[in-house]
């Protein structure tokens, strides 16, 4: 049997993805009642059909973008968390609002690090250079427009040292948080490898080296794991205790390199004849065990027939046209309330019996 490795979870990824998007719509949130604040405050310089039309235009594409996440259609994306896309529109809106803000407009831009710290979870740093230029220019935009629409509401020379003081935090904030995202992503990337060296050295620690199935010390703990469930009840299982006739002749003669090979043309042809929820060990030298789960005594020894007929037949022509080979099976179905010891102590007796009785047969306990 083959170890399984579990797959990503996407579903996961999409659920802390709209996870995000909501905790931004949070912040767009707390800026519109900020805005609202500001118009009832007198800092407000426009109607209030002009913050209504920029709440409702705002808020139209914050939804927007929320409902093409939940429709998934984020995966279609190379940036599934549509990042950039959410920036982009946060700014444009913001800068809007800092249009008609007048006395506290330069305290209502800090607004901004909010951005930039959402930024640092997926942006690298091509985004964040986007993001500072699109801000700078809009900033820049927003003072051009004010010196020229309402030359009488700036001092041209204030505005200006705001802006290249808006430009230099920018610029700071994308380098670090550029800094931030490689780490991250670095960080992302130790952690796969790791999981990756920690799957490998757990399949070697349950994996036969020569062959590729279970070793003891595992099948041992399968072996527990059906006894607990056996041992509540309407539940069976049986261990088949196979061992190739004499073996040591092959080694002998062929030499122990050609042995390895059969062990694991044994091994190769045994996980043909059992199913996929079956399990099979190499216990030892030549000796397997297959543990057939929910599987009746008589229907293990038919699963153990087709073993050995497919043993018998099988050509070795590629290693020797002489070489042969033959199992001799001891079948047990487990008791409920023995001990594991006992179970492989009757199937290694049925094994024994076989072997006395000719070898390439089967016996059961």
């Amino acid at each position: 049997m083959n170890i399984e490795k579990a797959p990503l979870d996407n579903k996961a990824k999409q659920k802390i993805i709209i996870t995000r998007t909501l905790m931004a719509m949070g912040g767009a949130a707390v800026y519109s009642l900020l805005l609202l604040y500001c118009f009832y405050q007198g800092l407000f310089r426009g109607t209030f059909s002009d913050i209504l039309m920029i709440l409702t235009v705002g808020w139209a594409g914050y939804i927007t973008i929320f409902v093409l996440i939940l429709k998934g259609v984020n995966q279609r994306f190379k940036d599934k968390g549509m990042t950039l896309i959410q920036i982009t529109w946060v700014t444009t809106v913001l800068m809007v609002s800092v249009y008609y803000i007048d006395q506290v407009r330069m305290i209502y831009l800090m607004l901004y690090l909010m951005v930039m710290l959402f930024a640092a979870f997926r942006v690298r740093l091509d985004g964040f250079l986007f993001i500072t230029i699109t801000a700078i220019l809009g900033y820049g935009s927003v003072i051009l427009l004010l010196s020229s629409n309402h030359p009488d509401r700036i001092d041209l020379k204030i505005e200006i040292v705001q802006w290249l003081v808006f430009a230099f935090t920018m610029v700071g904030f994308s380098i670090v948080g550029s800094d931030l995202s490689t780490l991250r992503q670095t960080l992302k990337s130790r952690n796969v490898e790791l999981k990756a060296a920690l799957d490998k050295v757990n399949e070697m620690a349950i994996t036969d080296e020569l062959t590729g199935i279970f070793n003891r010390r595992h099948i041992m703990n399968v072996l527990k794991y059906q006894k607990s469930l056996a041992d509540r009840g309407d539940y069976v299982f049986v261990v088949c205790y196979a061992d190739l006739d004499h073996f040591k002749k092959v080694n002998d003669r062929f030499g122990h390199s050609t042995g390895d090979i059969v062990l694991q043309k044994f091994a190769v042809l045994t996980k043909d004849v059992i199913r996929e929820v079956d399990y099979i060990a190499r216990f030892g030298g030549e000796e397997f065990l297959l543990v057939l789960v929910k599987t009746s005594l008589p229907e293990a020894i038919a699963v153990s027939d087709r073993l050995r007929k497919r043993i018998g037949k099988f050509s070795f022509g590629d290693l020797s046209p002489d070489l042969h080979i033959t199992v001799s099976i001891g079948v047990a179905e487990y008791k409920s309330g023995e001990l594991i010891e006992d179970l492989l102590d009757r199937a290694d007796a049925a094994l024994y019996r076989a072997k006395e009785s000719g070898r390439n047969r089967i016996e059961s306990a």
